[in-house]
């Protein structure tokens, strides 16, 4: 197999790979931030009724409300914390990063001798195509102004000979 495509297949598969471990990432941020947010809501709702019983004159039950809320405000800080230590690439997905970028480097490499290559194919077309317009146009009517008068000499003679 071709040396570019296999480095073209690594920088494609190490692209995805990437792609996956960040989605995976972001899935689980986004989990750990529902969760945390359902925390703080369920929360505040054991607040309003501490309030709600403080106001009734409801002493214990207004504790229980109020000792309810704090455990879910805590609960609330436990997801946020995971974020934080989730938040950064593994070893793993460090790895990654260091093989697509080499690959990214030797197709870039690649491409520029491609690059010089074609230059140098089209430097080449260019010289044999001033080489053909010396040959038809040279200083007397070129190689063309001496052979114009033979050749149809030459080819009544190879007809003949058939």
């Amino acid at each position: 197999m071709n040396e570019f495509i296999v480095k073209l297949r690594i920088l494609a598969r190490a692209e995805v790979t990437l792609f996956k471990a960040d989605a995976n990432r972001r899935a689980n941020q986004a989990l750990l931030a529902a969760i945390s947010i359902g925390c703080v809501f369920v929360g505040l709702v054991f607040v309003n009724m501490g309030l709600f019983f403080k106001l009734t004159e409801s002493e214990i039950d207004s504790r229980a409300a109020f000792i309810l809320a704090a455990g879910n405000f805590g609960l609330a800080v436990i997801p946020f914390l995971l974020l934080r230590r989730n938040a950064k690439p593994g070893p793993e997905e460090t790895m990654v990063r260091e093989i697509r970028e080499m690959a990214a480097a030797e197709i870039s490499k690649d491409l520029a001798e491609i690059t010089e290559e074609i230059g140098a194919v089209g430097d080449g077309i260019k010289q044999l195509k001033s080489g053909i317009s010396s040959f038809t146009r040279g200083s007397g009517g070129g190689a063309m102004g001496v052979l114009g008068p033979v050749l149809p000499l030459v080819i009544d003679l190879l007809k003949k000979g058939k």
